[in-house]
């Protein structure tokens, strides 16, 4: 495998751990190996198991790792979280994965990551690969502009969305449109988080707690009016609540140059995330191009009408 995969791997690679906050952790997994990676506050660090050879260990000492230590793991580690510490660390990655783990190709190393801390965002990186330009289908290329603008804000997870949409285990039972919709969802269903996921049947508490949970939920926008909300909307239909609910948020958002949308889920759910009003037109575009609808709320000025909440 040529040098050249290996440095795109790398670059990738130093990508995906910049934008990641403090307290991510990435394995490298290659058949029933793995190297760890971990991104701290103030430095980033590499572990490997002590199964390697002599020759292997002298390697690793000889390019600055420390170890076994009492877990008997081999350590390597720098200090900095920039770019240019993450470069170091992936190229250090790079170089063991081929000398010491003596992988092949870039393109058979798995990925998986998490955050280990609480954070706005939970961070899945999903799977690096060497290859990913390789030729997708139109249909997914649509749903990944559209992931692109939801996900403006952590682009590196673009890749964990196309991974997902394109792997053959996944199972999109109900379509790619709706696997998108499950993919950037909620956390607790294996989502990203950054749609709200809202049913009809949900008290008013409930989704106002999924809205505020949004990455996208801007900072300024007030909940003040929610207790006279809840009042005057006591003993009404759930489905109502619900309506009125997010109509009500998406009035507010406006004033403060954000929208507040609602995907078609061909359900009687609700998919929604507040977006800037500059990429709202854009959005519905490619959307419609995806062949379903987002709604601007509030619904009535949109002209639509709200998800059926028949039983």
């Amino acid at each position: 495998m040529s040098s050249q995969e290996w440095d795109s791997f790398a670059v990738n690679l130093a990508g995906v751990l910049t934008r990641s906050p403090p307290h991510t952790v990435v394995n490298l997994e290659t058949g029933l190996r793995s190297l760890g990676i971990t991104k701290a506050e103030n430095g980033l660090s590499l572990c490997l198991t002590d199964d390697v050879s002599t020759e292997s260990q002298q390697r690793l000492r000889d390019t600055g790792w420390a170890g076994p230590d009492s877990d008997k793991l081999w350590w390597y580690r720098i200090r900095g979280t920039g770019f240019v510490a993450c470069r170091d660390i992936a190229r250090t990655a790079g170089d063991v994965l081929r000398s010491v783990l003596e992988v092949t190709s870039p393109g058979t190393v798995q990925a998986e990551g998490w955050v280990d801390a609480y954070t706005d965002m939970p961070v899945p990186l999903g799977q690096l690969r060497a290859c990913a330009s390789s030729p997708i289908a139109d249909e997914v290329r649509v749903l990944l502009s559209v992931a692109e603008l939801l996900l403006c804000d952590y682009p590196w997870l673009v890749a964990a969305v196309r991974y997902r949409l394109t792997d053959p285990q996944e199972s999109h039972t109900l379509g790619l449109w709706r696997g998108l919709l499950d993919i950037l969802g909620e956390p607790y269903f294996g989502g990203l988080g950054v749609l709200a996921q809202c049913d009809w049947r949900q008290r008013a508490d409930q989704m106002r707690e999924l809205l505020q949970r949004l990455p996208s939920h801007p900072e300024s926008l007030s909940w003040d009016w929610f207790p006279e909300f809840l009042v005057s909307t006591a003993g009404s239909d759930s489905g109502d609540i619900a309506e009125a609910l997010l109509d009500r948020v998406g009035t507010r958002s406006a004033p403060l140059g954000v929208a507040l949308v609602s995907f078609d889920t061909e359900g009687d759910d609700y998919a929604v995330a507040f977006v800037p009003l500059a990429q709202v037109e854009r959005l519905d575009a490619l959307t419609a191009l995806a062949g379903h609808r987002m709604t601007t709320l509030p619904f009535a000025s949109a002209g639509h009408s709200p998800p059926s909440t028949m039983p």
